[in-house]
């Protein structure tokens, strides 16, 4: 699915929004929080985190880079 729809998804607050998010970028998100935290339960609670501060943002934001806007998320919530 492109972003785009994904983005579309969270706009209309579809709960399929986050399933395709985590389709499409989970790995990447968890990559990013276990490289940051070095644990895998406590990564998989930080992807969760983003996905719940991704549904809380779009909308009103819509990003141009879902990749990138959900990686930021999540490199923040990890450091935090």
């Amino acid at each position: 699915m492109e972003d785009k729809e994904i983005i579309r998804l969270f706009m209309n607050r579809s709960e399929d929004a986050v399933s395709e998010c985590n389709k499409k970028f989970g790995a990447y998100c968890r990559t990013i929080a276990k490289n940051i935290l070095g644990n895998n339960d406590d990564a998989e609670e930080c992807v969760n985190d983003a996905y719940f501060t991704l549904w809380n943002l779009i909308p009103p934001n819509s990003p141009e880079s879902l990749k990138a806007f959900a990686g930021k998320i999540t490199h923040n919530i990890a450091h935090n």
